[in-house]
């Protein structure tokens, strides 16, 4: 399909494959949720009915493998190499002053909408999206709002990998018991749990390391503890 693409916006997409972020849709803001869409209109941003959103993730370790080591000195490394590489890819395909960038910043925006609608994901008994060739190990790294007549990407909904699962290892793994078959992740079980002292769940997730979908895309144990730091942060504002 990116052959078939305008030039620009296929060599954009391509530098940012060069840069980590290996996972990219374009979609009509016409196919999200009410909800999605209200989050967007409620902060004023300039959303049309030709609005597109452009969505940038990253799966599997090359992300974290791009991130040149001086900018491991800056705050929020991660953010700051993703939101650079989505800049320089607005720049070069996008026209001046119309897009802005909403993910990351303070605008809330309803992240796993945009990949279900993108194609990129199923539900996990984890809370989080899961894809049968990058597992549990993916993220969302950018999202735009542009009014450029841009050409939609999206994939075609993938299989639940936990369908095929008999073992449902997560769940039985879980040491805070915040999981089940039939419901989705207890938020406040898992928090209390992260945050107690010693918890053996502070710096990485050990039902989302049992996973059997595809470990071999699993990130390194910096990149995990990286990442689940951050989010332990964020757990103390709201549950601490």
């Amino acid at each position: 399909m990116e052959n078939s693409l305008p030039q620009k916006l296929r060599l954009g997409i391509e530098n940012l494959k060069n840069e980590g972020l290996n996972l990219f849709a374009i979609m009509d803001i016409q196919r999200l949720p009410d909800q999605a869409v209200t989050l967007l209109t409620k902060f004023n941003l300039p959303v049309s009915d030709q609005t597109r959103i452009i969505l940038i993730g990253n799966g599997g370790r090359a992300l974290w493998e791009s991130i040149p080591s001086s900018q491991w000195l800056q705050a929020d490394p991660v953010d700051q190499h993703s939101s650079a590489a989505a800049c320089r890819f607005a720049q070069q395909v996008l026209t001046p002053d119309n897009y802005q960038i909403v993910y990351p910043g303070e605008t809330p925006v309803a992240l796993q909408q945009f990949g279900t609608v993108a194609g990129w994901h199923t539900p996990s008994p984890l809370g989080i999206g899961i894809n049968p060739q990058w597992g549990l190990w993916y993220a969302y790294r950018v999202a735009v709002i542009t009014n450029d007549p841009l050409p939609e990407i999206l994939q075609p909904a993938p299989p639940s990998p936990c369908g095929a699962c008999a073992e449902k290892p997560c769940l039985s793994v879980c040491p805070a018991g915040a999981l089940s078959a039939t419901s989705t992740i207890s938020m406040d079980i898992c928090a209390s749990y992260r945050l107690a002292p010693n918890s053996s769940c502070a710096d990485r997730c050990r039902a989302r390391l049992s996973c059997p979908v595809a470990t071999e895309q699993r990130y390194t144990l910096d990149q995990i503890q990286y990442h689940y730091r951050l989010s332990l942060e964020t757990l103390r504002h709201y549950f601490g």
